[in-house]
């Protein structure tokens, strides 16, 4: 176990605790981020395992305050779809070559980036039917690259006629949702290390810390001016991640 104390490991403690931060201040975003960058660091698979377990710990006192705030019409559907599409698109992130997964990686989190910044929202129906096509649309980019789809859910929700403490709740709950589904089917089909374990065992205070660091700042300073520079960090990683995989980077 004593390799893996180095400078990737620590400078994956920085990650989590600025992308926790981000999460809990902003609403979502902070696994986009820690799932790319711990693809250099760890690989896709490993990196995906350690994103989800912290996210999970993290995220879930944050989430336990907003449950009260959640929109359950929309939101029961929009879960049974994420647990569907997310169970069975494991099965094809456990089996598929890491190459395509980091790419797909790469893709999702560049155009999640552009989406964002251009500030696009739904303003359709949101119906049973349709709240269940996102959840499905979400659980299966999230089973199939391992990347929370948090940007989906700003673009259905950003939108809706509620209150905004509502559409963080609405925002966070299947984002951890997600995170937990993932663990589980990570855990069931057996492909976490002992290795990857620890790390995560490590990395979870950090995670922890930072969450607790966004949910301070959150009721302090407005999110405006971050999510401009947390937009611009996403397209950078994307691009990033892509000019590796494309042109050997």
């Amino acid at each position: 176990m004593l390799e893996i104390f180095d400078a990737y490991l620590f400078l994956s403690f920085f990650i989590a605790f600025l992308a926790s931060a981000l999460t809990a201040y902003v609403g979502f975003g902070g696994a986009l981020i820690m799932v790319p960058l711990y693809t250099f660091l760890f690989g896709p698979i490993n990196a995906i395992a350690i994103t989800t377990m912290c996210s999970l710990v993290s995220l879930s006192p944050i989430v336990l305050k907003l449950i009260t705030n959640i929109e359950w019409r929309q939101l029961l559907p929009l879960s049974a779809g994420i647990i569907i599409s997310n169970i069975l698109g494991i099965k094809f992130l456990t089996s598929a070559d890491p190459t395509i997964v980091s790419l797909g990686i790469g893709v999702f989190v560049l155009i999640s980036g552009i989406i964002l910044m251009s500030n696009f929202s739904y303003t359709g129906p949101r119906g049973f039917l349709v709240s269940a096509f996102v959840g499905l649309i979400c659980g299966s980019v999230m089973g199939g690259f391992g990347v929370p789809s948090g940007p989906i859910l700003v673009v259905y929700f950003l939108a809706a006629p509620i209150a905004v403490i509502t559409q963080r709740a609405n925002i966070l709950f299947p984002i951890w949702l997600m995170c937990l589904v993932t663990s589980v089917s990570l855990w069931a089909n057996d492909v976490i290390e002992q290795e990857t374990l620890f790390r995560a065992l490590l990395i979870l205070p950090f995670s922890i810390a930072g969450a607790s660091l966004g949910s301070y700042i959150f009721k302090k300073a407005p999110v405006s001016w971050f999510k401009a520079v947390a937009n611009c960090l996403l397209i950078a990683i994307g691009t990033s991640l892509l000019l590796k995989h494309l042109i050997g980077l």
